[in-house]
């Protein structure tokens, strides 16, 4: 297939049209298939997101890390479906990356070094501070970021504000020239120890999943249901709709090696490490599309356009998706008071939260399940932080209140 130029041909309009003979011909058969191509990709990658996003919102709502008690009681140690599921999503992560390395090292390495430069720029306090303020965060208001987009209104306008805040008042502040690669924060376990990364994965991801399997017969996941939980739904498959699929709830570590195992195929066909609290940044940065909004807040301005920013978004609404279809299969849609806090402490907790996740360069999944899944120092930096933030919160607000007003933070 050919078309005529009219471009450097002075004459044309003396030419006859039918006369070709004074033309360029310009071949443009490969463009028409490299089009059609980047298009089925682009389909590809949308589908793919918003699959993989409706089967990560399914795997968390089976878990029940969306009921309050679940998390506030885990940092005090009085519950563990939370550590149970986030340890087996990690092992799973890790043994998916084990397996990736094998069989596309390139492709795995490709994602690594995008990773790593995504959070080049980020130092040891940025992960401690960023990591105490998603674990203050989390017991504030009860939810993990992916689950604050899924359940919490509130606590996504309180998120959505603080990107508007961070983006305009703090990022350009706190940002640093980027560290070199041989930085502590930027080293992987295995460059550290030193072994194969293959093996580190292997190792590592054995431990967690050998700890989260541990938990589960030293504390039955049964005995870690709410009991509020219980009353809407059932955890016996000839009394669900939809057999298993209708439970009120599933071993926690089998929701995460469920969303561990979704690292694999997110890592294999969209081509990036799993993680959900982007999707708010993408969100807030539509404004920018007003010249005045965008010109107020630059550093927003990347996060406006692209599919690959889409992807983020389109991941989150599957999310949603899955959420609501585990829910409305078992009938236990979080609709009671159990489920979160006041509108005040979920807007208050969404600000905290987020801040930290961006302080950070991600959440408990961008940073806990997929920086550490990569081995990064500053990822288990952050992880511990996580933790550690949440579990001096929860103990020092618990010591200081009765039981019944800490529940009702």
């Amino acid at each position: 297939m050919t078309i005529q130029s009219e471009e450097k041909n002075p004459h044309y309009k003396n030419n006859n049209t039918n006369d070709t003979s004074k033309t360029d011909l310009i071949p443009v058969t490969k463009g028409v298939h490299r089009d059609i191509r980047s298009i089925l990709t682009d389909i590809c990658t949308i589908l793919y997101a918003i699959i993989f996003g409706t089967l990560f919102g399914f795997f968390m709502n089976k878990g029940t890390i969306f009921v309050a008690p679940t998390i506030r009681k885990q940092m005090l140690f009085q519950r563990f479906a939370m550590l149970k599921m986030f340890l087996a999503a990690v092992g799973a992560s890790m043994m998916s990356a084990a397996l990736l390395v094998l069989c596309r090292r390139n492709l795995y390495e490709k994602i690594l070094n995008g990773y790593i430069e995504h959070n080049s720029r980020r130092g040891v306090l940025h992960y401690l501070l960023g990591g105490t303020l998603i674990g203050l965060g989390m017991v504030f208001h009860n939810l993990l970021e992916a689950l604050a987009i899924v359940y919490s209104l509130f606590t996504c306008l309180g998120g959505i504000l603080d990107t508007y805040f961070y983006y305009a008042f703090v990022h350009e502040r706190i940002s640093q020239e980027k560290f070199l690669a041989s930085s502590l924060v930027l080293r992987r376990l295995c460059d550290v120890l030193p072994i194969p990364s293959t093996v580190c994965h292997v190792i590592v991801g054995l431990i967690f999943l050998g700890i989260a399997i541990g938990l589960e017969f030293a504390v039955p996941w049964k005995s870690d249901l709410n009991p509020d939980l219980l009353s809407k739904g059932t955890v016996n498959p000839d009394d669900a709709t939809g057999h298993f699929l209708g439970l009120a709830a599933w071993p926690p570590s089998a929701c995460g090696a469920g969303v561990g195992l979704l690292q694999l195929f997110f890592m294999y066909f969209p081509k990036k490490s799993l993680r959900a609290s982007s999707a708010f940044t993408v969100f807030a940065a539509q404004v920018c599309r007003i010249k005045i909004i965008g010109q107020a807040i630059p550093s927003l301005n990347s996060f406006t356009y692209g599919l690959k920013n889409y992807v983020a978004l389109l991941f989150a609404l599957g999310a949603i998706g899955g959420s609501a279809i585990s829910a409305g299969l078992s009938k236990t849609i979080p609709l009671g008071p159990e489920n979160g806090t006041n509108i005040l402490n979920s807007i208050l907790g969404g600000f905290i939260l987020l801040l930290g996740a961006r302080c950070a360069g991600g959440c408990t999944s961008g940073q806990g399940i997929s920086g550490t899944t990569h081995l990064l120092i500053g990822s288990f930096i952050t992880t511990a932080s996580i933790f550690g933030g949440g579990i001096i919160f929860a103990f020092s607000y618990s010591l200081s209140n009765s039981e019944w007003l800490f529940q009702n933070l």
